[in-house]
């Protein structure tokens, strides 16, 4: 069986069979973490969430996402909210991240698990919630509802006893120096970082899983995490930091959906989107200035900050080209 045969089968598969259909939008919900609205892209990253958990010892890091993204896409289902949306995996993909995020962030307990489906299902809810309130600027939630319930999870960790940090989670490296030569590996492992994995082996899964569905976006992601080590690098951003991808994963997914909602590719664009990268950057190191005494890490609100102010601009100037 050829590989369209195979894909014009599973096709087939979704429209009549409800099983088919449900692993589809749960592997869709892997691939709008990074805005990719494709089923095989979906489960090469979550082959690659898989990968990169056994890779620092933490596997329930991979199973956690998974439960989380079909605990959400059932309640979405269940409550029938836009079927379009949840075809799509629009429901499941804050999820994922929570399943992600939480247990890299906190001890692993039974009830750890607990918070990661009660999260979960709540993040269905508040997506449609967020949605409905920013429709009225044409503006998407992005994960506006993962940042929202990790945060929320975090900053209730010190009231509830049966919840740990986990103190691993903090950086270790005592890197004092960076080589030019690194720039390659650490752009990469800032791919890997958008779904909150330190791997290298994961961020060239997750580049195929994008080369998959579209080698522009691809080639866009790779430049926009060199340029964002480069702007870090210049403005003195902590070696330990850069190494670890952390400066480049938000620069990554600001380029990504500018790239997918800017109709237009010139060099007009390109600029564009080279300073939202830039203005990624400094709003990162910003809110890691202002979030450190509460103890909670940025995740993605500089991607989500910076997306909906150069989606609103991205507006006008369309009107104005008009």
């Amino acid at each position: 069986m050829t590989l369209i045969s195979f894909y014009l089968r599973w096709q087939q598969l979704i429209r009549t069979n409800l099983p088919c259909q449900f692993v589809d939008v749960w592997l869709r919900s892997y691939g709008q973490v990074m805005l990719q609205n494709n089923a095989l892209s979906g489960l090469i990253f979550l082959i690659g969430v898989l990968i990169g958990s056994y890779t620092v010892g933490k596997p329930e890091i991979g199973y956690a996402s998974l439960i989380a993204v079909i605990c959400a896409n059932t309640m979405a289902y269940l409550y029938q909210l836009n079927f379009k949306a949840w075809q799509q995996g629009i429901y499941g993909f804050n999820a994922c991240l929570i399943g992600i995020a939480l247990p890299t962030f906190c001890e692993h307990s039974l009830y750890l698990w607990s918070g990661i489906i009660l999260a979960s299902c709540l993040s269905v809810f508040l997506t449609q919630a967020l949605s409905t309130i920013l429709q009225k600027w044409y503006l998407p939630c992005l994960t506006l509802p993962f940042i929202l319930l990790t945060w929320l999870v975090l900053l209730a960790i010190p009231s509830f006893s049966v919840f740990k940090l986990n103190a691993s989670t903090l950086p270790t490296s005592q890197t004092s120096t960076f080589n030019l030569l690194d720039m390659v590996p650490d752009s990469i492992l800032g791919v890997a970082e958008v779904f909150l994995c330190n791997s290298t082996l994961a961020g060239i899964i997750f580049l195929l899983g994008l080369a998959v569905n579209s080698l522009k976006v691809t080639i866009y992601t790779v430049i926009s995490s060199l340029l964002a080590i480069g702007i870090a690098l210049l403005y003195g951003g902590q070696i330990e930091t850069i190494s670890m991808g952390l400066y480049s994963f938000n620069a990554v997914l600001t380029t990504i959906t500018l790239v997918t909602f800017c109709d237009k590719q010139d060099v007009k664009t390109i600029i564009y989107i080279i300073l939202g990268i830039i203005l990624t950057v400094f709003t990162q190191a910003a809110l890691t200035t202002v979030l450190k005494p509460f103890a909670i890490p940025v995740l993605t609100m500089p991607f989500v900050l910076v997306s909906w102010l150069w989606l609103l601009t991205n507006q006008v100037l369309n009107q104005i080209d008009q």
